[in-house]
């Protein structure tokens, strides 16, 4: 009797957590609906085409073995619309081993925009891109800095679009980075994924709620990371730098952080190509998280990990009606969600992906959550 007795407590009390993380789960659905209705609005009625200024621009590429990706990138950076008198283009080669510094070497060579660095391997730190990217702008001579990855495209007008985003008060601008679509279920996974995510960080800092933001299409003023270098300096390890950058220019200082979404603003990129490197890119990803300053984000991210648990464990512990309850009111909140992250990017396309991404997202998440967590996964 007693032995029933405590097994329906626990049932009661299993029920009760998991139907207050699934409200957890509807209600942080409904603030990323409104957040991104309320970027889409207001990006809709205003007018960067009167920003007519051109500062002049460093963009700082850390590299590492890029050899395969980085001439593409060089060649999209060197035939920019920008002023032609107005950037630089940095990028690091950080100790590579196959002969990305040669290449560099010669392109420079052809074109006197690209500027390389070269970090010999006894001066290369434990701090990932973040140390390549400093070495960078200590060379740099721009008022911005654009950081981006060698595996990145952009358009030719994107430079332009990204320092536009620039007013007197603003410190920092995340663009955006889409991965490229394909049929492939694992580009498919990550291309409305990845949007998702990208787009939920962009419309948060809209709302001055900053988060997270891309690497590879970030702009920032240099006096602004001169302000909070030393600290985010101390504070970084081999991924998540730049989102230090981005915290620390929102915590510490009085630079406004915005976001760019026009559509020639974007960045593009291809995901990995096995489910095995995805889950290790996104727990390389996730390891970030313990790392942030703010007690209020550490909570929130562990309210969505453990929100995202209880619609994989429901079913074992709700019973089959329950279950399907807390995953229809899942199938709402995430399609409404993807409709408007879909509109946002202008890539109708990928709702094909929904279907996908609705059941594996949990998985994902909660699988790269526990390796990031405990170092469980591989450096590049």
């Amino acid at each position: 009797m007693v032995e029933i007795f405590l097994g329906k407590r626990i049932r009661s009390y299993m029920t009760l957590i998991c139907a207050i993380l699934v409200l957890f789960y509807v209600i942080n659905g409904l603030i990323y609906l409104f957040a991104i209705m309320y970027l889409l609005i207001k990006k809709s009625k205003k007018d960067d085409s009167q920003n007519n200024t051109y500062p002049f621009v460093s963009i700082i590429i850390p590299s590492r073995n890029e050899i395969k990706n980085i001439i593409k990138c060089l060649e999209c950076l060197k035939n920019q619309s920008y002023p032609s008198d107005k950037f630089e283009i940095i990028p690091v080669n950080d100790a590579s081993e196959d002969g990305t510094d040669k290449i560099l070497n010669q392109m420079a060579e052809n074109d006197p925009h690209i500027q390389p660095v070269h970090i010999p391997v006894s001066k290369r730190k434990n701090q990932g891109k973040l140390n390549a990217i400093d070495m960078g702008i200590q060379h740099a001579r721009g008022e911005i800095i654009i950081t981006t990855d060698a595996d990145i495209w952009m358009e030719p007008n994107w430079m332009g679009h990204m320092v536009k985003g620039f007013d007197s008060n603003t410190g920092l601008i995340i663009g955006m980075t889409l991965d490229e679509f394909s049929n492939h279920p694992v580009h498919a996974f990550q291309a409305l994924d990845g949007a998702g995510i990208r787009i939920i960080a962009a419309a948060l800092a809209e709302i001055n709620k900053p988060i997270t933001c891309q690497g590879s299409n970030l702009a920032f003023r240099k006096e602004a990371y001169i302000q909070v270098r030393e600290r985010v300096l101390a504070l970084a390890t081999s991924c998540g730098n730049r989102e230090w950058l981005m915290q620390e220019i929102d915590l510490a200082t009085d630079w406004k952080i915005k976001t760019q979404l026009h559509p020639e603003s974007i960045a593009h990129t291809y995901s990995p190509d096995t489910w095995r490197a995805l889950i290790n890119q996104r727990s390389r990803w996730a390891s970030t998280g313990k790392n942030y300053s703010k007690l209020s984000v550490r909570l929130y991210l562990t309210l969505i990990y453990f929100s995202l648990l209880a619609f994989i464990v429901g079913p074992f512990v709700l019973g089959a009606q329950m279950s399907g309850i807390i995953w229809g009111m899942k199938l709402l909140i995430d399609l409404a969600v993807a409709l408007a992250v879909i509109k946002a990017i202008h890539q109708p396309r990928l709702l094909y992906a929904f279907p996908l991404v609705f059941f594996l997202q949990p998985i994902m998440v909660v699988i790269t959550a526990f390796l990031g967590t405990f170092g469980l996964y591989r450096w590049k």
